[in-house]
């Protein structure tokens, strides 16, 4: 019975803290009498009969999927909790996303009970379990009557308090289309509110396990639509800068990265249902590269086992490059022989094939050069290249390195690109 009440017992704890902040806040003074509720936004009485409150709704419950519930210590605790000794099942683990909305019928009453709420709850960003605990106890002591109070009454409160553990409450703001998707569905006058995330809410499988100590797991198998920058207007990837997948069920128990044929798996910095973040590491070459999304699960020894694993996406890494020219000479008919240094970032393997470009920046009738690179013994993040025959004139430089091709800076809004270049007089 105590894990069905996880859900109500959270909602209550909220309520009360916001009725015992008003109790010794001055806001109170200044309103008037203020009644905290949590109703259905459709059942709260507005424009004549409006009066100055408060009301907190649950409007969803989402999965949370944090690697912290699947661990051993974890499963133990609630294990002893729900007198099971042998489950071995991670908990259903959600997320509660309340409406906090200020009614009020006189100019500014909706205003100050809003800041009112949405400061206390700032000053409170975690509920502990022995906040937890003191408020059932309340709970389950006043207002006997009430379908809240008789639940609580007949279990253990000390064990749900437990269960629940520390409660983390942050702030979930929409912009105005979100906002508006909200209040339609809600079917009601719209007056000023906020969301809020309770994460976690636990409910423990009461199902025994089978005698190998497995457990079933929704299939949740990973899904990559689009892996990119998360720049708008520059989608070239390099080395360095921040790798962004977006798909389905990205989330795992543990989440790991795989690139192309390496076999250490990355740890990506930001992780969410349906985004990941990554930053590229320096020791790739640029190329085409393929990536996978992994999950993981602890095992009862301790050990990480595979579970899941994404299709696999590609992208590729562009080289970033910084170039100069040296050892001009006439090679006859207003033509020139030369040497192009190219430093590159990440070195270019000794296998990789490179082709060096010029594109003569000019106006009247620009000339442009293909040079292919000679192979290298060993892998390098430099190379001088020869080049002859090229007319006189100043050069935009790329290289393509396995066909990735090195990017190019704008000059300035008209789009005219300016660098990397080279003059060779």
């Amino acid at each position: 019975m105590s894990n069905v009440l996880s859900i109500a017992a959270v909602t209550a704890v909220l309520k009360v803290l916001l009725e015992n902040g008003l109790v010794s806040d001055p806001i109170a003074a200044s309103v008037g009498d203020v009644i905290v509720t949590a109703l259905p936004p459709d059942r709260i009485s507005v424009e004549a009969d409006e009066r100055a409150q408060i009301n907190l709704f649950l409007y969803q419950v989402t999965q949370n999927r944090n690697v912290d519930w699947v661990s051993q210590e974890f499963r133990s605790r609630h294990s002893r909790i729900n007198g099971n000794a042998s489950s071995q099942s991670p908990p259903l683990a959600l997320d509660l996303h309340y409406l906090l909305t200020a009614y009020g019928a006189k100019d500014f009453q909706a205003e100050l009970l809003l800041g009112y709420a949405m400061h206390l709850l700032h000053k409170t960003p975690a509920i502990t379990s022995d906040i937890i605990e003191s408020t059932l106890i309340n709970a389950s002591t006043t207002n006997t009557s009430s379908a809240f109070s008789q639940a609580v009454a007949s279990v253990s409160v000390p064990d749900l308090a437990e269960q629940i553990g520390q409660i983390k409450l942050t702030p979930e703001f929409f912009n105005m289309e979100e906002t508006s998707k909200l209040w339609s569905a809600l079917q009601t006058h719209y007056r000023p509110s906020a969301t809020y995330l309770a994460s976690m809410v636990l409910i423990e499988s009461s199902k025994p396990e089978n005698s190998e100590g497995f457990y079933i797991m929704p299939l949740s198998q990973p899904t990559i639509e689009q892996v990119m920058t998360p720049a708008k207007t520059d989608q070239t990837i390099v080395t360095g800068t921040t790798l962004v997948i977006r798909g389905k069920r990205l989330r795992g128990e543990i989440t790991r990265i795989r690139l192309s044929h390496r076999e250490t798996l990355l740890v990506p910095h930001d992780v969410k249902e349906t985004q990941i973040s990554l930053l590229i590491p320096s020791d790739l070459y640029a190329s085409v590269q393929t990536i996978q999304v992994v999950h993981l699960t602890m095992g009862n020894s301790g050990q990480t086992d595979y579970v899941f694993e994404s299709n696999v996406a590609a992208f590729v890494i562009h080289p970033t490059i910084t170039a100069f020219v040296a050892q001009v000479e006439n090679s006859g008919d207003n033509l020139r022989t030369a040497e192009i240094t190219v430093k590159f970032q990440p070195k270019v393997g000794k296998a990789q094939r490179v082709v060096l470009r010029l594109n003569e920046v000019s106006v009247n009738s620009p000339v442009a050069y293909s040079f292919l690179v000679a192979s290298r013994a060993e892998d390098t993040d430099a190379i001088t290249i020869p080049i002859k025959n090229v007319k006189p004139g100043t050069y935009i430089v790329r290289v393509q390195v396995d066909g990735a091709e090195s990017p190019l800076h704008k000059k300035n809004q008209s789009g005219a690109y300016d660098s990397p270049q080279v003059t060779i007089l």
